[in-house]
């Protein structure tokens, strides 16, 4: 017997309810705050779990078209969660870089040097620098809104593509290709936006810099998601097939990578200081 989706979605149950409650931890560890990126974790294990538990009852039944438009909608969300738990990790280590950036005048008060290092070139660059920073947050924070645009889009998308109303599929189709387009866009923004990071990484309490290591070992694995949902909602190929992709090119370009990213924010969030 070859490997078919409903083995995938096995396996994917398998992984994720053990991993669901690791996630928890790490979300009840931290806190709730959304910037901090765990929340999505969590929430990116619950998706999995569910769209394995459709994808395997529209396998079963497939007269019931309920079960497949879930499995739809479900499999596009995938992609979202993980790029907002990488924005919120990410924003988490410019948080931190900038609070050990003086910023100003005022931080010096209490050194011998203060009036010299705040006239001096020394001290416009750290002002400019940890203002920069300080607009880097603001920026992965403002993306977090096109993120959630995309999401709903390539949810219509799949609900559109999963009708049984043929003349709705074009429709889902165009909105699954903008709501790809604009994660591209996103993706390219945090990629260059962890590269700059890495200048300032030196300012960063240790225990974080685990953090910015996972997230920098991630986005390798984000981009083959990525070209996987590209490839998936801009050609006709069929391995690629929206609604019947070859089992392993979904396995080896979409749930290894998943997993990975998973594994690594959890152990990252399970051994960084709170």
């Amino acid at each position: 017997m070859g490997l078919t989706e409903e083995i995938i979605a096995i396996v994917e149950l398998c992984v994720y309810i053990p991993i669901l409650p690791l996630a928890l931890i790490v979300v009840f560890r931290h806190g709730w705050r959304k910037q901090l990126g765990w929340i999505y974790l969590a929430i990116f294990c619950l998706v999995r779990i569910a769209g394995g538990g459709f994808k395997i009852a529209s396998v079963r039944n497939p007269d019931n078209s309920t079960d497949l438009e879930w499995s739809f909608i479900l499999q596009s969300v995938g992609l979202s969660p993980l790029l907002m738990a990488t924005m919120g990790l990410l924003k988490r280590i410019t948080d931190q870089v900038s609070e050990t950036i003086p910023p100003n005048q005022d931080s010096y008060n209490n050194t011998a040097m203060a009036g010299f290092i705040s006239q001096s070139r020394v001290g416009n660059i750290i002002t400019k620098r940890a203002t920069a920073v300080s607009r880097r947050s603001r920026v992965i924070q403002i993306a977090q809104l096109p993120t959630m645009i995309a999401l709903i889009l390539c949810v219509v998308g799949g609900v559109d593509q999963a009708s049984s109303d043929v003349s709705e599929h074009s429709t889902g189709q165009t909105y699954t290709k903008v709501g790809v387009a604009i994660f591209l866009v996103i993706y390219v923004l945090l990629f260059g936006l962890t590269v700059i990071t890495a200048a300032d990484l030196g300012n960063a309490p240790r225990g974080e810099k685990r953090i910015y290591f996972a997230v920098a070992a991630t986005l390798p694995l984000l981009a083959v998601r990525l070209l996987y949902s590209i490839l998936a909602a801009f050609t006709s190929i069929s391995s690629f097939s929206i609604a019947n992709p070859d089992p392993w090119v979904q396995l080896f370009m979409a749930v290894v990578e998943e997993l990975l990213a998973v594994i690594l924010y959890t152990l990252a969030g399970l051994t960084v200081a709170v």
